[in-house]
């Protein structure tokens, strides 16, 4: 193959991604982001929503150890990316029909068929990365992961938002049906994804002989390498994250009692800013090096759970979450490139699924914490309510692993120097947040006419 059809071919391949990232995120957007809101509906405790939100999470990450022997054994990355998509697709069939179908046991159907899904989607992450690492160059990640995510990250939005308002609807009438509808829409979104990753080319010439290190052996290691310590960092943040994230869906539908239209203005404002950020963060992090993105992101993350200690009103928590994307955007971005710069890309696929595996772990321990302390505060609730005080610890602990961590977490590459001072100042301070976010609620007031005018 001429090297100009082999660049053509990675031009296009990178064109389907985002075509593929789209229709996947249609598809979390009307399914996957409602699976606890449906939990509620179908009467689950805090202890069912928080292994809904950890075990699937787990068996995905496990089943990971076994991506390289898959991708060996089907002797292609791209076959077995389309083998595994396909089966996440079909897993959507089962999960349309336990709301209108099984809506007794429904909480166990939902949290076994949503472990299936995961599973089966999951299982391709490193396969996934690996590939299109090798259809993105290093000195270009940054701007077209910045691209690609804002275009995912709109899409998210706008599909979280319109699902909601579906299931208003449906309220009226039967919310269950309203759940079988949205999930048959993601079945169709993950189906198109399919299409565009059949199309997406698997470049010969990157094949090369990994490691074949164990996991085991991983461990033994993160200690001492860069990578390693980062690794660390990521798996305690996510333990932090976990203790408090499976709750925020309980306290605004079941604490505040919210609307499906506030529960999802409320959600869809994080993805907002955080597409609207990722192109910025993308230019940050190709000019001062995902180290810097990921020690002021990393720090701000503390501040995101304890926001919600402050105010239960509407418009707060959609400030609240409209400056929670902004840092997120960040941390995502740097967090993923940053494995690239310190990965070989020979082992990629093996590091990946070692790390989900490692990362799914902490998730699934962070989660079983949130658990246990939800269900033994019998005290007075903090600030009126008792998953608030999950939040404060959960802010807690983000700042311990960052204040920890980060010192001991050096940049691979070569970057333009700019001290944290100026850094935070410049492109991390008030101004950056302030105008991303009166634009992005200026945008939202719009749209907000737009609709009640239709």
């Amino acid at each position: 193959m001429s090297q100009d059809a082999l660049k053509n071919g990675r031009t296009k391949s990178r064109e389907y991604s985002i075509k593929d990232g789209t229709a996947f995120s249609v598809m979390t957007g009307f399914g996957e982001q409602y699976f606890s809101p449906l939990a509620i509906e179908l009467g689950a405790g805090n202890a069912e929503i928080g292994l809904l939100a950890s075990a699937p999470q787990f068996a995905a990450a496990i089943c990971q150890l076994w991506t390289s022997k898959a991708t060996s054994f089907f002797k292609s990355r791209k076959k077995t990316i389309l083998i595994f998509v396909m089966l996440q697709a079909l897993t959507w069939v089962p999960l349309a029909l336990i709301p209108v179908y099984a809506p007794v046991h429904g909480v166990y159907w939902l949290i076994a068929f949503a472990s299936l899904y995961l599973i089966s989607g999951q299982f391709i992450g490193p396969v996934w990365n690996s590939l299109i690492g090798d259809l993105v160059s290093e000195d270009e990640r940054g701007r077209f992961f910045g691209m690609r995510n804002r275009m995912t990250g709109a899409t998210a939005f706008a599909s979280l938002f319109v699902a909601g308002y579906v299931l208003s609807i449906f309220s009226k009438v039967d919310i269950f049906y309203g759940y079988a509808f949205i999930f048959s829409v993601a079945f169709a979104a993950r189906l198109i994804s399919w299409h565009y990753l059949n199309k997406t080319d698997d470049p010969p010439t990157i094949s090369r002989q990994s490691d074949g290190f164990s996991f085991a052996d991983y461990l033994k290691k993160l200690a001492h390498t860069n990578y390693g310590r980062f690794a660390l960092y990521f798996a305690f943040m996510n333990f932090a994250v976990n203790i408090a994230g499976p709750f925020f869906t309980v306290y605004m539908l079941r604490d505040l009692r919210l609307s499906y239209v506030d529960y999802t203005l409320i959600t869809a404002a994080s993805a907002l800013t955080s597409f609207l950020a990722m192109a910025y963060w993308g230019r940050v992090a190709d000019r001062f090096g995902n180290k810097k993105t990921l020690s002021f992101s990393g720090l701000t993350l503390a501040l995101v759970p304890i926001f919600w200690l402050f105010s239960a009103e509407v418009p707060y928590l959609i400030i609240a979450q409209l400056v929670s994307g902004f840092f997120w955007a960040g941390f995502t971005l740097s967090s993923s490139n940053f494995i690239y710069d310190n990965v070989k890309p020979a082992n990629r696929t093996r590091v990946f699924a070692y790390h989900n595996v490692l990362t799914g772990t902490s998730v699934f321990l962070g989660a079983l914490t949130g658990i246990l302390l939800a269900s033994t505060m019998t005290g007075p609730a903090m600030f009126g309510a008792s998953l608030l005080t999950l939040f404060l610890i959960s802010g807690l602990m983000r700042a311990a692993a960052s204040l920890f961590f980060l010192p001991r977490i050096r940049e691979r590459r070569s970057v333009e120097y700019i001290t944290s001072r100026d850094f935070f100042i410049k492109y991390g301070g008030t101004g950056p947040i302030m105008g991303l976010t009166y634009g992005t609620v200026t945008g939202l007031r719009r749209t907000l006419k737009k609709i009640k005018k239709a």
